[in-house]
């Protein structure tokens, strides 16, 4: 697959910094113009922050906050380009809602799968998924984040097999169904794939079943992988830590704990994700950028300051979520020094904001 945008020809942690910067901003700068020139709302943001066609810095990018997606369809298309629509989890409150054209959608398609592939390699592995197959089924062209999550994995599997019933209880004649497929004399690698909360219950309800024990066992390779994504708000709730988590998951998965990787990421910049390192690190590729800004000015903060987490992106081409917001906090570590040998700024996510919805752009939309 060709993408119009240039940093998509190339790998995502392939570039120092200061190379990585020119070619993103110049994508970035292409991005703003474009939805700028098709989105009021996006127009009159930044004709209050910047003036587009002059020198600004990439600190500069107006930014949207999360939660403005929740209220708003924001557009850069003409509604018959949209041809799907997506929900994020939502685990308080309304969901943000994202219309995504083809355009986007290959944009998403690409980048994800070429991270995917720098932390998976480049065979295509068995997918075990933890959910209900029903969950990837759109209604009338709309999507849960779930559904968003499970399907961006599909294309970059060598076959898929669901494990849960439609309430989310583990099916073992499933998991048999899947162990008689695999050739597991072959040692095929497998990716464990589900949400964060969903694994962690089936770990709670069958730890001591011996079935899926032994199932378990005959999948058993040293580089099968445990991919899990979002939920960690009803963990937290339970009092179940990021170590806890990570210990018991690799104990049934038999795997180090190294190999449960934990995936970063936001349905309003799909496609972009960030899995942990084998350093316990998420990384920047070269299709996103992030800024964190201090919680109580919202300025910058340096390298090693805890701050909300700001995702810049030009993948989005049918709404201006290039430059977004969130309530997430956390710190960025470092730069082009990771150990594990990816380039550009690696970051760690601390928590979610329990303070009231960012706001930002409430005053300049009338909102």
């Amino acid at each position: 697959m060709k993408s119009g945008l240039s940093i998509l020809d190339k790998e995502p942690f392939s570039l120092f910094q200061k190379e990585k910067e020119v070619l993103f901003f110049a994508e970035m700068k292409k991005a703003i113009a474009w939805h700028y020139e098709n989105c009021p709302e996006f127009k009159k943001v930044c004709d209050n922050r910047i003036d587009v066609r002059g020198k600004f810095e990439i600190e500069d990018v107006p930014y949207l906050p999360a939660s403005i997606f929740k209220n708003f369809d924001l557009l850069s298309v003409p509604m018959d380009k949209i041809v799907k629509t997506l929900y994020s989890s939502s685990t308080s409150g309304k969901p943000s809602k994202i219309l995504v054209d083809k355009i986007t959608s290959d944009n998403q398609v690409l980048a994800l799968s070429k991270i995917l592939a720098d932390f998976l390699g480049k065979d295509r592995r068995y997918f075990i998924i933890f959910d209900s197959e029903k969950t990837i089924k759109s209604v009338d062209g709309e999507l849960s984040s779930r559904g968003t999550a499970i399907r961006g994995m599909m294309p970059l599997a060598k076959k898929v097999f669901f494990v849960l019933d439609d309430d989310l209880n583990l099916d073992l004649g499933k998991i048999n169904l899947a162990l008689s497929e695999i050739k597991t004399s072959a040692k095929e690698k497998v990716c464990f794939f589900g949400f964060s909360w969903l694994l962690y219950n089936v770990y709670l309800k069958n730890n001591k079943n011996g079935e899926f024990t032994t199932a378990l066992k005959k999948l058993f390779n040293k580089a099968n992988i445990v991919l899990h994504i979002g939920g960690w708000k009803k963990l937290k709730d339970i009092n179940i830590s990021k170590d806890n988590f990570n210990n018991d998951l690799a104990k049934m998965f038999l795997t180090d704990k190294s190999k449960v990787v934990d995936v970063y990421g936001m349905t309003e910049q799909l496609g972009v994700i960030y899995p942990d390192c084998e350093y316990g690190y998420k990384h920047a590729p070269l299709y996103s950028e992030i800024i964190t800004r201090d919680i109580n000015t919202l300025k910058p903060s340096q390298i090693g300051e805890t701050g909300f987490i700001q995702l810049l992106s030009p993948l989005p081409h049918s709404y201006p979520g290039i430059s977004v917001l969130s309530e997430d906090i956390g710190k960025v570590v470092g730069v082009d020094d990771c150990r594990c040998g990816r380039k550009g700024k690696y970051f760690v996510f601390e928590k979610r904001s329990e303070k009231a919805e960012l706001k930002g752009c409430g005053d300049v939309l009338n909102i």
